[in-house]
């Protein structure tokens, strides 16, 4: 029998598995294993780095001509650094 865990989500409610809730620690494990070996030999974020790469990026499409695809690149580091966020608040309610 697998047992199942209800997580609040604002208003609404929704319903992990065992296997589910395994499967995200172990993504969230490896994420955050690779951003602190990245911190480790350069001293900045994975996520940091790629937000930065991807606003250098944007901003080069955008100014060669090819608009459409630099504001799509554009909207990647709100989501690059909303995932740090989450790496690191998983992280510090882990310790507790």
């Amino acid at each position: 029998m697998m047992a199942t865990t209800q997580t609040a989500v604002g208003s609404s409610q929704r319903t992990r598995t065992g296997t589910q809730m395994e499967s995200a620690d172990k993504a969230e494990s490896l994420i955050r294993t690779i951003d602190e070996s990245t911190k480790e030999s350069t001293g900045i974020s994975l996520f940091h780095i790629l937000t930065l790469g991807s606003i250098g990026a944007s901003l080069a499409l955008f100014f060669s001509g090819n608009r459409q695809a630099g504001i799509f690149v554009g909207l990647w580091p709100p989501t690059f650094q909303a995932l740090k966020a989450v790496a690191d608040t998983n992280k510090e309610n882990r310790k507790v």
